[in-house]
């Protein structure tokens, strides 16, 4: 007798193939069958007559390293049919930790609501730490390039050649602990200290495991073809499988003419030249953004602490009225009306206004609204977050409908009840990965459900090497979801984001049904990935 049978449902196998109706049986964690099975018995029988069912999610640029020590039931996520994530992107991450980054990750996880202790020093011993905490979703993990630097006593200061030793043990010790590659956050302190050459060293390490480079590059507005050049140089020189998170182009920043597109004509021309490379891009016109990330090197000289006492100097301030211009460049421009509020917690009333409600409120100037916020932030300055109109509908279509760009949230996991629900209310993680597949398959018709679930399971699970997961196929990993596309629906919304998204019935990981005829249950199935290089 199987243990699973999912009996006439519509199968969208992650090729991109046409749907056609076939049942399906699991065994144990695995795929076993695939095909008309009449008079076949189980212990589970799913009805999907009229539904869909397709490999479980894979999101290749996802943060839930934030939130999973809070959330290791990856609740919002899970919800949606996410059964894999690839974790410690945009240079972030939590691991190697030493005595002189142990404060920074203690403090940086208190804000996503984990008050436990940090116990763990190497990359091998982290990830031992996320196993024991039973993780509802399998985790494949990068080591992030500000981790590496704060963990080597470096931060944003200058690197001196122990450092880079040190750094380049750090990235050999996690590959060999099974990360599947290295990730670099180029907008953002510290990562956007360090010289091409540091990351190319580094790289260098991770091209010896036949590992891949994730880089969220330096720029995306006046700079763009630079940092993508930047990009493949990084990639070529370290000999390893490169993925340009997000290739997006902010709307109205001062990018040239033709920019994306020239751009995306930059990675064609290095895969046609032998470099393997690809890109994503996330669902929505409006994203998340660090609020520090529009302020100069010059403030940070020193750290955080000088940054702050610099910030309360009137001087100062007008000073960075006309040094600002960078990272969301519209601000710069005075569009205030495009940037909203996210998670102050000495704010809270101010939680999702845009600074031109805030100056309003407040009778003041919108850049003296900014800066007394981050002053308030105090040491948390760098990780405050806010909500941006990035994007438009039509950049948005011609990104998700090209070839060589995967689909994936760009978000972490999140819990409407528990103590994540206050910490980014925003759209994107209870239904980011659903509104794929409602607004720009199902109104939009950007592109066909196959292709899309396609971009979304076997493109990011093939790009990093996840032998057996997003595809339906006999031996394949038992990472099912069921779900009605007719009752599909986010819910969520910007004005009221705590809602879990809702027509996704079956999501099994590794053969446990996390959700089952639509109510989650409590097994956390859930396993460490590891690269072998």
């Amino acid at each position: 007798m199987l243990d699973t049978l999912i009996r006439g449902g519509w199968l969208a196998d992650g090729t991109g193939n046409p749907l056609y109706q076939s049942d399906l049986a699991i065994e144990g964690d695995r795929i076993v069958e695939v095909a008309r099975l009449d008079g076949a018995e189980a212990r589970t029988v799913v009805d999907a007559s009229g539904k869909v069912v397709c490999p479980g999610f894979v999101d290749i640029n996802g943060h839930s390293d934030y939130s999973f020590h809070t959330n290791p039931g990856f609740e919002s996520t899970i919800r949606q049919g996410v059964t894999t994530e690839i974790v410690g992107n945009c240079g972030n991450g939590f691991a190697p930790v030493s005595e002189l980054s142990r404060g920074f990750v203690s403090a940086r996880l208190a804000e996503f609501a984990y008050e436990g202790p940090v116990e763990w020093t190497s990359y091998a011993s982290y990830l031992e730490a996320v196993a024991a905490l039973r993780p509802a979703c399998n985790l494949a993990f990068m080591v992030g390039h500000n981790a590496l630097r704060y963990a080597a006593g470096v931060g944003n200061a200058p690197l001196g050649e122990d450092h880079a030793r040190v750094m380049e043990s750090f990235v050999r010790e996690a590959m060999e602990a099974g990360a599947y590659g290295m990730s670099t956050g180029l907008e953002f302190e510290p990562g956007r200290r360090a010289a091409t050459e540091e990351i190319i060293a580094l790289n260098k390490v991770v091209g010896e495991y036949d590992g891949v480079y994730a880089s969220h590059t330096r720029n995306r507005d006046s700079g763009l073809l630079g940092s993508v050049a930047e990009f493949l140089t990084i990639v070529r020189e370290g000999k390893t499988r490169g993925q340009h998170l997000h290739l997006n182009v902010r709307d109205n920043t001062g990018a040239p003419v033709d920019g994306w597109q020239r751009a995306v004509e930059l990675l064609e021309e290095a895969r046609t030249a032998g470099l393997d490379v690809l890109t994503d891009t996330t669902p929505y016109r409006f994203g998340t953004g660090m609020m520090a990330g529009i302020l100069p090197n010059w403030l940070f000289e020193g750290g955080v602490g000088p940054a702050l006492e610099r910030l309360g100097d009137e001087s100062v301030r007008q000073r960075l009225r006309g040094d600002c211009d960078r990272y969301w460049r519209f601000i710069h421009k005075g569009q205030w009306e495009r940037v909203r509020l996210q998670g102050s917690p000495q704010f809270p009333e101010l939680d999702g206004l845009t600074f031109d409600e805030i100056a309003a409120r407040w009778g003041k100037d919108p850049w003296d609204c900014y800066f007394d916020i981050l002053l308030a932030s105090g040491p948390k300055m760098e990780s405050m977050q806010l909500i941006g109109m990035l994007f438009t509908d039509e950049h948005l279509a011609e990104m998700i409908a090209h070839p060589l760009f995967c689909l994936s949230a760009d978000t972490f996991s999140s819990d409407i009840e528990g103590p994540l629900a206050g910490v980014l209310r925003h759209p994107i993680p209870y239904g980011g990965h659903v509104r794929f597949l409602t607004h720009h398959v199902g109104e939009r018709r950007t592109l066909r459900l196959e292709e899309a679930i396609r971009k979304m399971t076997s493109m990011p699970a093939s790009r990093y090497g996840l032998a057996g997961r997003g595809i339906l196929r006999p031996g394949a990993a038992a990472d099912v979801v069921v779900f009605d596309s007719k009752r599909l629906a986010e819910n969520s919304t910007l004005e009221q984001p705590l809602a879990y998204a809702t027509g996704v019935e079956w999501v099994f990981v590794n053969g446990t049904a996390a959700i089952a005829d639509s109510h989650r249950r409590p097994e956390r199935s859930g396993r460490i990935l590891r690269h072998v290089g």
